[in-house]
This record gives structure tokens, sequence and C-alpha cells, in this order.
């Protein structure tokens, strides 16, 4: 028998707040690709409708799953995975297996009938399983789920990229588009807005509203006659993340996308931050060609019926 086939001694419980100093130990060193691991923990216990568990040996946890069941109607019977993490000593010995079945468990009891290892939007850590995570690849593999997609990031060095807007926003407003940071007092239209159009069955309605709480508004909108034509936000869900951003299909190619997210990167870079991370991307032509990005991050996307 190899030690990878060995039970470590452990309790798979509940969490509870005193917890969070160990979760967050435990996510730190187990999570080495994420520079804001220890932030995952406050960002997922945020939303009261998620699950977590703590694998603990001893004293000590070791290890640590959250989970939720999607909030559309559409998405209401599927169960998400959102975060495994186990310490080293503990990793290959059983405790994320334990810890993953406890969880799938505890999603079936509330209803749900397919488990997703990954997103549950509009507050996420991963669209799925960033394929360096090697061990959780495996163990998906081992628990039965079926890799079925594929999604990317891309970053952007904020420090070599030129964010100027001055002559695109006045090329625009030749056209009879404004483009401005989005005002706290209008966030229900804005929201509104977005529900009522082509997004309106997504989270990014949701997502929208995050941006538009902040301090500053981490929201731009174009309007033309008063009317939104488009918007971008950033740090919607994690700090240093651009994303969600669209134009109405009506105003595509007038550059309106481009002027957005300039907008917010020079937002990003003003605080600061030296990269910002595109989540989930969609068109990679687009951020290619306007900033320069490159893909760094490639998630796998897994799923089984239960």
């Amino acid at each position: 028998m190899s030690i990878t086939d060995i039970i470590i001694d452990v309790i798979i419980r509940p969490a509870v707040l005193g917890d969070l100093a160990g979760i967050q130990a435990v996510c730190v060193i187990a999570l080495d690709l994420e520079p804001d691991a220890g932030d995952l923990p406050k960002l997922l216990q945020a939303s009261p409708e998620r699950v977590a568990v703590v694998a603990e040996a001893g004293d000590e946890i070791v290890g640590v799953c959250y989970g939720s069941i999607g909030r559309s109607v559409a998405d209401g019977r599927r169960g998400h995975v959102e975060l495994l993490a186990v310490a080293p000593a503990a990793s290959g010995r059983g405790a994320g297996r334990q810890l993953l079945g406890d969880m799938e468990a505890r999603l079936r009891e509330l209803g749900a009938t397919e488990l997703i290892l990954g997103a549950n939007p509009p507050v996420y850590v991963w669209p799925g399983i960033d394929v360096r995570y090697t061990a959780m690849t495996c163990l998906a593999d081992a628990a039965g789920y079926e890799r079925y997609q594929e999604a990317l990031d891309m970053v952007v060095d904020l420090r070599a990229v030129d964010l100027g807007v001055s002559d695109e926003e006045r090329r625009l407003a030749r056209a009879g588009i404004t483009v401005r940071r989005a005002a706290r007092a209008e966030a229900g239209l804005v929201v509104d807005w977005l529900r009522a159009g082509p997004w309106g069955q997504s989270t990014w309605p949701e997502e929208a509203a995050s941006a538009l709480g902040r301090e500053p508004v981490s929201c731009h909108v174009a309007g033309r006659d008063r009317a939104y034509v488009g918007f971008a936000c950033y740090g919607s869900v994690r700090s240093g993340w651009f994303g969600p951003m669209g134009t109405l299909p009506s105003e595509r190619g007038l550059g309106v996308g481009s002027v957005l997210l300039k907008r917010c990167l020079a937002d990003m870079r003003g605080s600061g931050l030296p990269t910002a991370r595109i989540g989930w991307v969609g068109p990679v032509r687009f951020y290619a060609r306007t900033l320069g990005a490159r893909i760094e991050r490639v998630y796998w996307l897994y799923r089984k019926a239960v």
C-alpha cells in the first residue's frame, strides 16, 4: 500500500466562525497560485447560502471545502463545489477525498442533481480547476467527474500598456456617445437596464451591482441620448480582476468597448496594481489586439450527475 492509499485520521465537520484563521492558513499554503488566497474564504463566507466544511486532524484544520446550489431558476438543481484546499501534510492521504465526498452528500441533500467543480456566479473564485493544480484534477477524475469544457484567463501588464482614450472619446462624442464613470445614485438604473437587456439571464446585473456599491464606484458606462449602450466593471468579485463588460449589439464596432475597458484598467493602475486579470475570457483576440493581453491560466470544467 502506498502513502496515497492511506486515509489519515481526520474529522469532517461544518465550519464555524472561529475556523476562519485556520481556513485562511490552509488556503495560503495550498493555493500557491493565488496572490489573494487568504482573502478567498472571506469572499465565499460573505454569502450566507454557501456550505463550508473543514477537515480537522487533532486540533488543526488541514482542509476546507465550500459549496453552494445554483442561484438561478435554470441552475437551481446544480450543486457547485467552489473551493477545495488541503494542507500539504494531508495531501494525497485521503483528506481531499473525504471533503469532496462530504460536500457532495450535503449538496445532494439540498436538491442537487448535477455537481460542478467550479464557479457559482455572481460570487466566484474560479470558473473551474486551474490545470496546474494537478492533485485536484486527479481527484476529479478519481471521483468520477467528466471534463466537459475549458475556460481561460488573460493578464495585462498595466505598466506597459497605453490606456489613453482622449482621442477615442472625442470620436465617440461626435457619434453621439458619451463615456463616464457611473454614479452610485444610478446603480438601480444601471442594474435594471442590464436585467432588461441581452444580459438579463446572466449574473452580470448582480456583478455590476457589486461594482456600483464600491468606493470609488468601479463601473463605467457609455450612453446615447440618455440611454445606456455599454458598461464595464472591475473588482466586482476579486480584487485585480476585470469584468464583466458588454456593449449593445446595435452599438458594436464603434470602439465603445475599447474605451470602457481602458477606463477601468486606468483605474486599476491608479490604485497601484501592476497587472489586471481578465477572467473567464470570451473574445481573446479583442483583448490581445487592444491591450497585448496574453492567456495565462487555463481551467478545466468538470461535472457529474448524482
